[in-house]
């Protein structure tokens, strides 16, 4: 009786410790540049939520996405006070999430054809949400061939 006991206690350590070992994986692990924290990433289920819980810890959330919905990656973005770039990063994933002195900021957002610029205020507590929404960015900029073509699908 004992030995099984032991055994199963042994087992639910193993369990917690490859539970423990496969959350660690799908956090999203900080980057400082220039005195900034950043996180960037969230692709697949697993990182959204690791993203999810950690967005508190971060006073500057950006997401991008397209205007049907899906997620977007590889977005080129910078941020700015004044005349200072603060941050010049490459997304991986669809989410960014800075921790930034409160104050004014620009965010600059590039993604193939099309740029767009936010001005953003990041308050002295809690943050703020920033959300692009592009066209599909395989289609911008797509040309018809003919006034009577269908648009791109």
């Amino acid at each position: 009786m004992w030995t099984r006991t032991v055994k199963m206690l042994l087992l639910a350590a193993c369990m917690l410790n490859v539970g423990a070992n496969a959350l660690a994986e799908t956090s999203p692990e900080p980057i400082v540049r220039n005195g900034v924290t950043y996180i960037t990433g969230g692709i697949g289920q697993d990182e959204v939520t690791a993203f999810r819980d950690v967005a508190p810890r971060y006073n500057l959330r950006i997401t991008f996405a397209s205007k049907a919905g899906h997620y977007l990656s590889d977005v080129d973005v910078t941020l700015s006070s004044g005349k200072s770039t603060i941050l010049d990063v490459h997304t991986n994933g669809p989410f960014l999430f800075a921790r930034v002195p409160p104050g004014r900021y620009t965010v600059s957002a590039h993604d193939r054809a099309v740029q767009e610029v936010r001005h953003v205020v990041v308050p002295a507590r809690g943050g703020v949400e920033v959300h692009f929404h592009w066209q599909d960015p395989d289609r911008h900029g797509a040309i018809r061939l003919c006034a009577t073509c269908p648009a791109p699908q």
